[in-house]
């Protein structure tokens, strides 16, 4: 994927812990084949994914933005469903919005290094 490999190569600009660029690739992953199955479910088009990235002293955040049709809730999708599970467990913080102009956001922070 694409995606995943941009981030990646951002990120090892300010990220050397190779877990934690791990665990970028699969958030980024996982945030970005959300998009892919479930933003555009209701549309006759194909939609666009956004991947921002920004760099502070101590961590990185991601956010992944769609244009789609929002989160709603599943009845064969309990919870945050897999994807979005596996995300807030790699992520050091992980916050799913729903933007007033409408879509998802999916906010990943990571530290750039974790305690050995």
């Amino acid at each position: 994927m694409q995606a995943r490999r941009a981030v990646v190569d951002w990120a090892r600009s300010y990220v050397e812990d190779r877990a934690v660029l791990s665990d970028i690739a699969l958030a980024i992953t996982e945030a970005a084949t959300n998009v892919v199955l479930h933003a555009y479910r209701d549309h006759a088009e194909p939609g666009s994914v956004t991947i921002e990235a920004e760099e502070y002293e101590d961590h990185v955040c991601f956010y992944v933005r769609d244009e789609g049709s929002g989160l709603a809730p599943r009845v064969d999708s309990p919870g945050l469903g897999l994807g979005l599970g596996l995300i807030a467990q790699v992520a050091d913080s992980a916050d799913v919005r729903a933007p007033e102009d409408g879509g998802t956001e999916v906010v990943m922070r990571f530290n750039v290094s974790r305690a050995a």
